[in-house]
């Protein structure tokens, strides 16, 4: 997500809403969409299955199963990660040198149906 601001554009995480402060770890989904590491890692514990079909924010497919787990954040629930999103930027991150969190798929629950 973005915001145009006097002295430019100011890139902001879909979820917590928080500002990229070109410090902290983000990565960015279609369309500018955007997830933050702090988000992801709560995210990867909070995650859930749910009521209804729902759109992914990051990926933007739509319609997808409640029986594939989901996570937003409580204080903006209108914006929706999808576990596949989850886990592919966990591997992303988890694969960068300077990016401290480590990727390991085994400490999280198991992915739900695979999404077409």
């Amino acid at each position: 997500m973005q915001r145009e601001e006097p002295d430019g554009i100011v890139i902001v995480c879909d979820f917590c809403r928080r500002d990229w402060d070109g410090q902290e770890p983000m990565i960015e989904g279609h369309h500018g969409s955007v997830l933050c590491l702090e988000c992801l890692k709560r995210a990867l514990v909070e995650q859930s299955t749910g009521d209804g079909k729902y759109n992914c924010t990051l990926c933007l497919r739509y319609n997808i199963p409640p029986s594939l787990p989901r996570w937003s954040h409580p204080e903006h629930p209108e914006a929706v990660v999808c576990q596949e999103c989850l886990y592919q930027a966990g591997k992303a991150f988890g694969r960068d040198k300077d990016v401290p969190f480590t990727w390991n798929a085994s400490q999280y629950p198991p992915p739900g149906p695979k999404v077409t």
